[in-house]
């Protein structure tokens, strides 16, 4: 996996503080309050405003794609982070010598320095969430335009999937673009992508509020979720998580703490350190697993409670032979049956639910080694280091040094 969170080498620029007459820093916000990722944005900002300001904010209410506030064009404040759409205003803000931070626009060459979660990881944790339940039949339900983002994500979805040996069927949907198709017309051909779909299966939605349609299209043409479909998106939008019917599993992008990190670089930027425009890439939370995926999709019943098993009791120390006995297996016979199915070992998937606790713990929580180690199912948190940095090649402290944001 590559390096995830934002390692910056950066120098000191000869430039100085910018004035202001009332010994606070003015800072626009361009950020939508209309989705939860901006919200979240704006939240993770704060918590860096309150610790290390005051600041003097701009911010507003506005939708995704509203355009700039005009009077950017001769604003003589201190800093901008943005999620504008047009960027032209704020390149006319840095020409000016105003410190930019953009949080939306992945191209190259950046224009400004960027940070976004993660999209392969993003793919890799919706990919596991669901092979860990034993799907081997998948599909992508995307945006209708290619955007930078969301393309990383298809793409590396696909790519993992095809290396465990299953199938991906995509669907672009193409009623924002088209004005000639409606929302009623887009389910209709939803539900016969859904129908054509081998089942069990389970989709990727790019997105909570296309996740809420995936759900509704297959509620409309009877199928039943999760048995016959499960599905993921991404954002963890509560609001529309719950909406949905049943509610929809999603994966949490962990953008307060995005917005945290934009804040901190930007003060940097405005004490005159000089950050590389270019995009830096970072690690996104877990799936929050809803009854829209909370499911066990193998055609063996050994298997499927073998998987049960593990998942209710991989942090308690159990081994190969407690899984194969909760099976009602051999040992032997259960491995053949995980290595068919799923491509992988008992325990393999016992690691992969273990080393995801560890990490989950190691960034949010502060506890210390000897506590994780309790909790993972180790006796003595040495063991469990060791452990960690065999299956990772990275010691549990230098982990959450690199991937954590310091509070």
């Amino acid at each position: 996996m590559r390096n995830l969170i934002l390692l910056i080498i950066s120098q000191m620029a000869p430039t100085t503080k910018r004035p202001n007459r009332d010994n606070q820093r003015h800072v626009a916000l361009i950020i939508e309050t209309s989705k939860v990722y901006g919200r979240e944005i704006l939240l993770g900002i704060s918590r860096y405003h309150k610790i290390h300001g005051p600041w003097s904010i701009f911010t507003r209410e506005r939708g995704q794609d509203e355009a700039d506030p005009p009077w950017l064009k001769n604003w003589q404040g201190d800093g901008i982070i943005t999620r504008s759409l047009d960027l032209a205003i704020c390149q006319q803000a840095s020409r000016r010598g105003i410190p930019v931070f953009s949080l939306r626009h992945l191209q190259e060459p950046a224009l400004f320095p960027t940070v976004f979660p993660d999209q392969k990881v993003i793919a890799e944790r919706v990919a596991e969430h669901l092979l860990e339940r034993g799907f081997r039949s998948f599909g992508y339900c995307g945006v209708p335009d290619n955007r930078g983002w969301e393309l990383a994500r298809r793409e590396a979805f696909a790519a993992i999937l095809k290396k465990r040996g299953a199938t991906l069927l995509e669907y672009k949907p193409t009623y924002v673009t088209d004005s000639d198709q409606n929302w009623e017309r887009e389910q209709t051909e939803m539900m016969k992508w859904l129908a054509s779909l081998d089942k069990p299966a389970a989709i990727m939605s790019s997105h909570d509020s296309q996740g809420v349609l995936v759900l509704d299209a297959c509620r409309r043409a009877g199928i039943r979720v999760p048995d016959e479909i499960g599905v993921v998106s991404v954002d963890n939008d509560p609001v529309l998580c719950e909406l949905a019917s049943p509610p929809l599993s999603s994966l949490d992008q962990n953008v307060v703490r995005l917005g945290f990190e934009a804040a901190s670089m930007l003060d940097r930027m405005m004490d005159g350190e000089k950050i590389e425009a270019r995009n830096y890439f970072m690690e996104p939370g877990e799936v929050v697993t809803r009854q829209s995926s909370d499911v066990i999709a193998v055609d063996d019943k050994n298997v499927s409670a073998a998987l049960r098993f593990i998942g209710e009791n991989a942090c308690t120390n159990i081994d190969v032979h407690a899984i194969a006995q909760a099976a009602g297996q051999s040992r032997r016979a259960l491995e053949k049956k995980f290595s068919t199915r799923l491509g992988k070992t008992p325990m393999d998937q016992v690691n992969e639910i273990r080393l995801r606790r560890i990490k989950q713990l190691l960034l949010d929580t502060d506890f210390l080694l000897v506590d994780i180690a309790e909790q993972v199912g180790f006796e003595y948190h040495e063991y469990m280091s060791r452990y960690f940095k065999k299956h990772t090649g990275m010691a549990p402290g230098q982990f959450r040094r690199a991937h954590r944001t310091k509070r």
